[in-house]
């Protein structure tokens, strides 16, 4: 059956709030939550073939070394992130002026180039944080119903939920009312990325929040929080993993620990999954919340981020072609 208007909206051919024909997205994303660096991600590519800006949204679409590429500039948060996916899918998977479901369109690969806060004291800014999971305290990713949970999730699921109640104090109106859920990257982009990080990189859960300040454990006097150092607290996140994993050079295991924070990757991996599409997030960790430093000229640490996800990204198109012949 068609899709009705009011669920999905078309206007003159073109998605409501991207504002892309069919056609204008590549089957290789990367999404920035700001804006401009979206056009920092474009400057690299080889070819342009589409600009298109409609609110905060700047979709550039080209070429990168032969690989059809996009870069969506989203804004900020796992609900300015939920649009963009939507609508990206609905670009790729459907006939727009039908409002049908395609078959057989090849899969979105995504990756997430951020910026990112530190809980860790020992994770200095300047490391590029890899999240092979993502618990989200946002509630974002509770309105779609994903049921492709391993025993980590589940496990991330539990200690999250558990650490935030206890941390909130006896008498908040909100105390235990806090329900994290937690999502999983694609292996295969995740090994991309280590594989091109090379040093100066970790690997474990991305915390995302639904706003910068409270949700995130910033306390400004006058406007009381319900969990009092939050970061503090999911920085004592700890998980174990499966198997072993080479970090920096050097066999780990892949017990996993809240290694950053942000604002959109539990949501693209929730969903993502539930699409059957590859995501990943790599994130320049430009603040270190214990020791209440910030680096004032993260650009150089963005940059790096945006070449390693430029490099990975394109070891999995040339990949994909090589699986093709």
């Amino acid at each position: 059956m068609a899709i009705t208007a009011s669920e999905l909206i078309v206007l003159d051919g073109k998605i409501y709030h991207l504002r892309l024909e069919k056609g204008q997205l590549a089957p290789y994303v990367f999404v920035v939550g700001d804006p401009e660096r979206a056009h920092d991600v474009a400057n690299k590519f080889d070819k342009i073939i589409h600009r298109i800006g409609n609110r905060e949204f700047q979709t550039i679409t080209g070429e990168y070394h032969g690989m059809p590429v996009s870069v969506i500039g989203t804004g900020i948060g796992t609900d300015n992130n939920e649009i963009t996916f939507v609508e990206a899918y609905a670009i790729r998977e459907f006939d727009l002026e039908q409002r049908i479901r395609e078959e057989g369109i090849q899969p979105l690969t995504v990756i997430r180039l951020g910026t990112s806060g530190g809980p860790q004291a020992s994770i200095p800014p300047g490391t590029l944080a890899i999240a092979r999971y993502a618990v989200g305290l946002d509630n974002t990713g509770l309105f779609y119903d994903n049921p492709k949970v391993d025993e980590t999730i589940l496990r991330i699921e539990r200690s999250a939920h558990n650490i935030l109640t206890r941390a909130t104090p006896k008498n908040a109106r909100f105390r235990g009312r806090i329900f994290p859920y937690a999502s999983k990257a694609d292996p295969e982009v995740i090994e991309a990325l280590i594989r091109n990080a090379r040093d100066n990189y970790t690997v474990g859960i991305t915390a995302s929040a639904s706003g910068f300040y409270g949700p995130q454990g910033r306390e400004i006097p006058g406007l009381p929080i319900t969990v009092p150092r939050l970061q503090e607290h999911m920085a004592r996140l700890h998980v174990p993993g499966e198997g072993m994993l080479t970090l920096n050079g050097t066999q780990k295991s892949r017990d996993l620990r809240v290694v950053n924070f942000e604002m959109e990757t539990s949501f693209l991996y929730h969903i993502g999954a539930l699409a059957g599409y590859r995501m990943g997030t790599i994130c320049a960790v430009i603040a270190n919340r214990p020791k209440g430093t910030f680096l004032n000229d993260y650009h150089p640490a963005v940059e790096r981020c945006i070449t390693v996800g430029l490099e990975a990204m394109h070891d999995l198109y040339r990949k994909d072609l090589d699986t093709k012949k």
